[in-house]
């Protein structure tokens, strides 16, 4: 399997800073997007480390390798990250500031894909004209969703609909979730922040990635996003598979 992918990153309408942070590289097979938290100057530092400390992984020759090692370093970050707050708020004479942000990584070797993530960033597959949701959000309305208390349709509005209970610098101990799946021939991938799918219907996603090419999808889910309120930043990682030529 070979990969093409595109990435698009937007502040909104709203907010004068981008917190959010892609990475995209098809070659390599690893593609993250992070949505920053802890206030602009924080909440960017924590995604742009993230993005840097994938950046910097060298290539492995399976995936598990490659797996292993990004896991070593988001572990590290998170520390740095707990650390640097903890700091801050020393210096401020405050409440302990956040330096985190909320992340999905996909990696890829053509065959088998993983997917790490934690937080409410997520990861969606159009795989034969049906659109799977492979992340679960660790986000309290989610949690109180699964529990029976809410239903789906009161998510929406819930008071605390941004509230998420995991994150990468959040606490000095970090949960993550990881899945293992096998890649198939025609499969679309999206990596989105939540201020791209909280604007979208799944039929909207659905439709962008059905697009022949994967900067198609990302500029249409992006200018759909657009016309809206976009009260959030927003960002949309595409990543359309094919089989390579000779197979």
């Amino acid at each position: 399997m070979i990969w093409n992918s595109s990435e698009y990153s937007h502040p909104g309408h709203r907010r004068k800073n981008n917190e959010d942070a892609v990475y995209s590289n098809a070659r390599s097979g690893v593609w993250c997007v992070a949505d920053g938290m802890g206030g602009h100057q924080n909440g960017g530092l924590a995604s742009q480390w993230l993005v840097d400390a994938i950046a910097s992984t060298p290539a492995y020759a399976t995936i598990d390798e490659c797996v292993n090692e990004l896991q070593k370093r988001i572990f590290a970050l998170n520390q740095t990250l707990y650390d640097k707050g903890g700091a801050l708020s020393e210096n401020s004479h405050t409440k302990r500031q956040t330096v985190g942000c909320t992340f999905v990584i996909f990696i890829s070797d053509g065959v088998r894909n993983a997917c790490l993530w934690a937080g409410d960033s997520r990861l969606y597959l159009l795989r034969n004209d049906n659109l799977y949701q492979i992340t679960d959000d660790h986000s309290l309305v989610n949690d109180l969703v699964s529990r029976g208390i809410i239903s789906e349709s009161e998510t929406h509005n819930h008071p605390q609909a941004h509230v998420v209970t995991r994150a990468l610098g959040a606490s000095e101990t970090l949960s993550f979730e990881k899945k293992i799946f096998k890649a198939q021939q025609g499969d679309r991938y999206l990596l989105c922040s939540d201020g791209l799918y909280n604007e979208l219907e799944p039929s909207d996603i659905s439709a962008a990635l059905a697009m022949s090419e994967s900067s198609q999808s990302c500029r249409a889910l992006v200018d759909k996003v657009l016309k809206t309120e976009a009260t959030d930043n927003l960002t949309a990682c595409v990543i359309n598979a094919a089989l390579a030529s000779g197979y």
